[in-house]
């Protein structure tokens, strides 16, 4: 293991040798801190999105989700946006009752029911576009072809990562408060 270089300020955040640059872990919080920036600019974006479409933050992610697909069951949208069924059921619902999304049942399985874009979410949707091309065109500008592909495994790898995170930091807080 690489020998972790102690800053008199902090411990190190990271053990991993591949994390750390010369021992230290200044590199991996400066990454951290770009990260999280530059979710917040993606949150800010959303936001602004879903306000022109009348709609709230995670209901214009399950629009965009669902605007994709041909339906899309509640546990699969909420499986694709790492949220809950629960709070998926109960946002859809809302859109539902606004008459922008639809339930229908899945035609490969009576049983199971889909939730479906209709007329009104892709006309939303239509209006909504012009925004996003030219905001999204600016977010991801310093992308080529090449590192658009790299940044999407990256992303996927690094969401299924921060699932087993978050799941061992629930474990971990359920310790030290029984501790």
């Amino acid at each position: 293991m690489a020998r972790l270089r102690r800053n008199a300020l902090a411990p190190p955040t990271v053990s991993r040798p591949a994390l750390l640059v010369d021992g230290s872990d200044a590199e991996f919080r400066r990454l951290i801190h770009d990260l999280i920036a530059y979710g917040h600019r993606l949150d800010a974006c959303r936001d602004a999105f879903a306000a022109i479409a009348g709609v709230s933050g995670v209901q214009y992610e399950i629009l965009m989700l669902l605007s994709r697909t041909a339906g899309l069951a509640v546990g699969e949208v909420a499986a694709r946006l790492h949220r809950s069924g629960a709070f998926i059921t109960i946002e859809a619902n809302k859109l539902v009752a606004r008459g922008i999304l639809e339930k229908a049942s899945d035609p490969a399985d009576g049983r199971r029911v889909l939730l479906k874009c209709n007329g009104r979410a892709r006309a939303l949707l239509e209006r909504l576009a012009p925004y996003q091309r030219r905001i999204n065109d600016v977010l991801f500008e310093r992308l080529d072809a090449r590192r658009f592909r790299q940044l999407r495994l990256l992303a996927r790898d690094l969401v299924a990562s921060g699932d087993r995170a978050v799941t061992m930091l629930d474990f971990m807080l359920h310790e030290a408060r029984a501790a």
